[in-house]
């Protein structure tokens, strides 16, 4: 048979299939929990330690009961990371069933990344190594300072939004970037300069997953701002969900201005 059913009568369901299941029901997300003490990272010298907390990692819940140390190492930088490795073996005592079993977990772990890229595989399709950051350090040969990275779950932070074809920044000052935090999608735009694209107001691109759900399209209030002068002109963006469109467009008043030149917004709405 080449079907299966993991909750099920007296069928066995493995830690692989819990992490699975766990994954996709919060959307695939990692991160640290509200829990402890956030995994709150201090350095004194060369030597860091990672305070108590939990993180949900590919669907894996990860927690720090005690305080961890780890060495820095000298004149580099880097990030500290909480490890998820499927490569290697727990080690295990005792007979399963009984009040004597226990096992020593040895595929969670703190480390250091120097080289300045992560390894995070996709544990639950046939991946083997997961690295969530929780800090930056930059050391000296006796002394290293460290950042907190703010990866608390279901918080993306800030990531690069992709522009149409024609649509650019005006001298480079412009920006767009979007935000998921608790199922909220939040975008933020200035200076996006449209009037060479195909209408002349498309600002920017939403990935598909994250557009609003519905028959209707959203609409929200913006600006065209000139960096130059300090005026801004009322805009209304139109959100397009699903199935219509992935292009954020402005529409105006044509007698104010003849372009969309300096696009310029914050707009937010829940996804699903």
């Amino acid at each position: 048979m080449t079907m299966t059913m993991y909750q099920s009568d007296r069928n066995f369901v493995s830690p692989a299939n819990d992490a699975s299941l766990y994954s996709a029901m919060v959307n695939d997300t990692n991160g640290t929990l509200n829990r402890g003490n956030k995994l709150n990272v201090t350095v004194n010298g060369l030597t860091a330690t990672v305070d108590t907390g939990q993180a949900v990692i590919q669907g894996r819940l990860v927690e720090i009961l005690s305080a961890e140390s780890i060495t820095l190492p000298a004149n580099t930088s880097g990030k500290i990371v909480v490890t998820v490795d499927l490569t290697k073996q727990n080690d295990v005592s005792g007979t399963a069933g009984d009040s004597n079993y226990s096992v020593t977990v040895n595929q969670a772990y703190i480390s250091v990344v120097t080289s300045g890229t992560l390894t995070q595989d996709d544990l639950n399709n046939g991946g083997y190594i997961y690295q969530l950051p929780i800090a930056s350090f930059v050391s000296t040969a006796t002394t290293a300072t460290t950042t907190n990275i703010a990866s608390l779950f279901s918080d993306t932070g800030w990531l690069s939004l992709s522009l149409p074809n024609g649509t650019g920044t005006n001298g480079g000052t412009g920006w767009a970037q979007y935000r998921v935090k608790n199922n909220m999608m939040m975008i933020s735009f200035y200076n996006i300069n449209c009037s060479a694209n195909s209408n002349g107001n498309q600002i920017v691109i939403v990935p598909e997953s994250l557009q609003p759900v519905g028959d209707h399209l959203r609409y929200f209030s913006i600006h065209n701002y000139n960096a130059n002068t300090g005026y801004a002109w009322p805009v209304m963006a139109t959100v397009q969900s699903k199935g219509h469109g992935a292009v954020i467009y402005g529409m105006w008043n044509y007698s104010d201005f003849p372009k969309l030149t300096g696009a310029t917004g914050t707009i937010q709405y829940p996804i699903g």
